[in-house]
């Protein structure tokens, strides 16, 4: 797991927050996530904001309910979700269902990117034998070790195909 090096001292944000603190979280979704192009700087926790933490959420595989909290807060001064487990077949989380969600394309997204993704399987939150040939085929595009282990380099490029599904969206 990848571990945050500092404390971060941030209030928890929600829709209808205002101030300092909501300042500096539009400062940090504005460079974490310049495709919200509408997002400005005004102290308002508003409509724009908000799909923005939920993009960023998405992105990072966090819990997307769009309150910005500590493992929020910590992701965006790091740039990744500081807690990134190590998956592998017969494990049973919510991460799994988050990334076979990933790995199973919409209607738009595979004609979108021309491409029918990589599950095909229901979204169960089991790392079982269909969540595993996803993971290696996922991984063998990427020319990165086809273990079926999600690792920090495996993770890194979810995060980067999570990135272009949300932008493909907006």
């Amino acid at each position: 797991m990848i571990q945050s090096p500092v404390q971060i001292k941030q209030p928890t944000l929600k829709f209808g927050a205002t101030g300092d603190s909501v300042k500096q979280l539009q400062k940090f979704l504005i460079k974490r996530v310049p495709d919200v192009q509408s997002l400005v700087i005004d102290g308002v926790f508003g409509e724009i904001t908000l799909l923005a933490v939920e993009i960023f959420q998405y992105r990072t595989f966090l819990k997307q309910d769009g309150i910005v909290g500590v493992v929020t807060w910590e992701a965006l001064y790091i740039g990744q979700r500081p807690d990134l487990p190590l998956l592998y077949p017969g494990s049973y989380c919510d991460d799994v269902a988050k990334i076979q969600s990933v790995l199973k394309f919409s209607p738009f997204i595979q004609e979108t990117l021309g491409f029918d993704g990589y599950y095909f399987g229901k979204i169960d939150a089991v790392f079982g034998s269909q969540t595993l040939a996803a993971i290696k085929s996922f991984q063998n595009d990427k020319q990165i070790v086809v273990d079926g282990v999600i690792g920090s380099q495996t993770w890194d490029y979810l995060m980067e195909l999570a990135a272009l599904i949300s932008h493909c969206a907006l």
